[in-house]
């Protein structure tokens, strides 16, 4: 790294500045947090004026999600904080080290409201890159602005291959640091045929209902279980599929029927809410003894502490596991700085977002500028050592898709009566096992 340039007398201080702006139409904020230069209007090199590095946050602060985002809200400040503290990006075009300024845009967990923050942080704000993303459906929408305006957007929340993968748009901007649909459904329907058919259906298929939300992320866990069954010949009967709309939070139909089909076990593809609130109904009111399963996003304490004792047993995938002790060195050390800085357990949404800043910053560092097609360009050629999320090689990259290879995981809830609280060990796969998977005493096995 080449040693900065002097560029004039400038004054340094520590700040933390949050200015919240309520705007019609869409609510957004600015946060920086950084070694700030207070003359910087009047300090310049021969690119021009110094200025902040601006990240667009695009987070469900309100609405549905707002747990997930606030979650990635947290993380992104956190990030923001250290790189700044650390001296900030190096830029060559500048000969500089430049601070990063987070520019929060609020989806609201709904699409449009996603596509009105998105266009405002862009032609407003005017963010140099975007990052952030829950929700497919809001994404979907919200990815548009950042495509026709060829912003790189890395998504760390939305689940489904359609926002990289689509045919009506070039999305050769868009970058997927989550996993896809193809991920979840993959090890969970692996779990079930290496672990839970010997347990519970030696002899005959295992019974698998899947309770989905209407959308692409919904139809994508549903569709890609059903993939990955018949890829890997793996003997499994989907014997139900229910769908849900996004927000619903009334599942006793749905669960009837789905109790009615007789399953070993009940995969639930939706968010943190409806998830706890599915388990909940199922397991007390509907009368079911099985086995849940939510997908990574309800790795959160809100999902933890709206499920309750009614988790005993159950099942959620992930691949980041803050409720799991110890399995990686920097897992422990972000969950760490998390809980000092919010004083409260990080989710899995967040780590994502975390790393995303972070490569955010190597990718402008690697292409020595803020012209937004280089640092795309570089962000395409990534390769990091893997950070919070871990990786098949162990290296951070994109495939031809602009998609991760994580790997993920099964891990089983336990309910302490003596805090009160669940405590969570990785089950699968064996090389991530913490402990054995165990049915719940009151189990009853599905019947053909």
């Amino acid at each position: 790294m080449k040693s900065r340039k002097a560029v004039s007398t400038v004054a340094m201080t520590l700040i933390a500045i949050v200015v919240i702006a309520a705007i019609a139409g869409g609510g957004y904020y600015y946060y920086q947090s950084s070694q700030s230069m207070t003359a910087s209007t009047t300090a310049s090199t021969s690119a021009g004026p110094l200025r902040a590095i601006k990240i667009g946050l695009v987070a469900s602060l309100t609405g549905t999600a707002s747990d997930v985002g606030t979650d990635m809200q947290r993380a992104s400040i956190l990030a923001v904080e250290e790189i700044n503290g650390a001296g900030g990006v190096y830029v060559e075009e500048y000969k500089s080290k430049l601070m990063l300024e987070l520019v929060a845009g609020d989806d609201k967990t709904n699409p449009q409201e996603g596509v009105t923050a998105v266009t405002r942080m862009i032609l407003e704000d005017n963010v140099d890159i975007l990052v952030g993303g829950f929700s497919s459906p809001v994404t979907y929408a919200s990815e548009v602005p950042a495509i026709e305006n060829k912003v790189p957007f890395m998504i760390t929340g939305a689940s489904s291959s359609v926002v990289t993968r689509r045919t009506d748009m070039d999305t050769s901007y868009v970058f997927h640091y989550c996993s896809i649909t193809d991920d979840y459904s993959e090890v969970i329907v692996r779990f079930f045929a290496d672990v839970m058919k010997p347990m519970v259906a030696p002899d005959r298929n295992f019974r698998l209902a899947i309770l989905y939300q209407d959308s692409p992320y919904g139809k994508g866990c549903y569709d890609s279980s059903d993939k990955f069954i018949k890829e890997l010949n793996l003997p499994i009967d989907i014997v139900a599929g229910e769908t849900f709309k996004l927000g619903d939070m009334d599942f006793h139909t749905q669960l009837t029927k789905i109790k009615a089909a007789k399953p070993d076990a009940v995969y639930h593809a939706g968010l943190v809410a409806d998830s706890a609130t599915a388990f909940k109904q199922g397991l007390s009111d509907v009368g079911m003894n099985t086995v849940f399963i939510g997908v990574e996003c309800n790795d959160d304490p809100n999902f933890y502490e709206l499920v309750g004792q009614w988790g005993d047993y159950q099942l959620i995938e992930s691949k980041f596991a803050p409720f799991a002790g110890h399995y990686m060195d920097a897992v422990d050390s972000y969950i760490e700085a998390y809980k000092k800085r919010w004083d409260i357990m990080p989710g899995m949404m967040g780590a994502d977002t975390y790393d995303a800043i972070y490569m955010i910053k190597a990718a402008i560092e690697n292409a020595g500028t803020l012209d937004k097609a280089k640092v795309r360009d570089a962000i395409e050629k990534i390769e990091l050592p893997q950070m919070l999320i871990p990786m098949k090689n162990g290296v951070i990259e994109f495939d031809e898709n602009h998609e991760i290879s994580p790997i993920c995981f099964i891990e089983q809830m336990r309910f302490d009566e003596s805090t009160n609280t669940l405590k969570l060990s990785i089950v699968y796969p064996d090389t991530m096992k913490q402990q054995e998977f165990v049915l719940p005493p009151n189990y009853e096995s599905g019947e053909a």
